[in-house]
């Protein structure tokens, strides 16, 4: 039963009143700066804090180091898998078992001279694993427990401070390009760039395993994931602005045009995952 209305508490039309907004809004400037005025002073803020990332972002991207083409670089010190922890790879699991010819899809390993193999390396990013809290081993985690992987699906993961870590082992077929991945070098930026913007440490880093990577294999091109995989963002807007430089800078070309659907399988053995 409706209490009469002269019982009724009186409901506002907002969630609070215009002091309280303007009370709240002077706290987010509490302590330095202007003090806002209304709902226009909070956009103004909005707006500050939006030119500020784009700032940081043009900022760090002016900073990388424009490495001509061709020169030699100082390979990178890559972590092995113990050291951060990887688990051991499973040969049984649900998603990625061993290779056959009635199971393409399965865990493969290439034999002879790698060279003959890769020509592409594909970027991503680690959404939703963030920057300076995210680790391989999460991201392993992710892969072998929610994917059905047998292993982490990248070959190498560059972290926010420019470290460089051993991924799935570069004999075996990846798996993070769908459809595409064979002779695709997979590698992951830690971070979530379609919010945060790459480490300078990190793209300098990721730059120079390019370049290694690059003269160890004779890579000829250079995609994100979303130039494979069209559904996905990978590796987030902020990273894919530098995929022009670190393409330039490295001698590769830019796109899938490098990719090259699976080898006879005489080159192949063992299990795999992910053509």
């Amino acid at each position: 039963m409706m209490p009469p209305p002269s019982s009724r508490p009186k409901t506002r039309k907002h969630p609070m009143s215009r002091r309280e907004a303007l009370l709240w809004i002077g706290t987010l400037t509490a302590g330095g700066g202007t003090a806002l005025c209304g709902v226009g002073g909070l956009i103004a803020l909005l707006i500050g804090r939006k030119n500020q990332e784009a700032v940081r972002l043009q900022t760090t991207l002016a900073a990388i180091a424009m490495t001509p083409p061709g020169t030699t670089l100082t390979p990178p010190v890559i972590i092995p898998r113990d050291q951060w922890g990887a688990r051991t790879v499973n040969h049984q699991a649900s998603n990625e078992s061993g290779f056959a010819p009635a199971n393409p899809l399965g865990w493969l390993e290439y034999q002879g001279d790698l060279a003959a193999v890769y020509s592409t390396v594909a970027i991503h990013h680690s959404y939703p694993v963030r920057r300076d809290t995210g680790t391989m081993r999460e991201l392993q985690d992710i892969h072998m427990d929610g994917q059905g992987w047998a292993d982490i699906g990248y070959h190498f993961g560059v972290g926010g401070d420019g470290k460089v870590y051993a991924g799935r082992d570069i004999r075996a077929r990846g798996s993070n390009v769908a459809g595409h991945n064979t002779g695709v070098i997979g590698v992951v930026a830690i971070g979530d760039f379609e919010s945060e913007v790459p480490a300078l440490a990190q793209l300098n880093a990721l730059q120079n395993l390019i370049l290694w990577l690059r003269a160890q294999y004779t890579l000829t091109h250079i995609a994100g994931h979303y130039e494979f995989n069209p559904d996905t963002q990978c590796p987030g807007k902020y990273l894919r602005l530098q995929l022009d430089t670190l393409a330039y800078n490295c001698g590769l070309t830019r796109g899938t045009g490098g990719y090259i659907p699976p080898t006879p399988i005489s080159l192949l053995t063992g299990r795999g995952c992910c053509p």
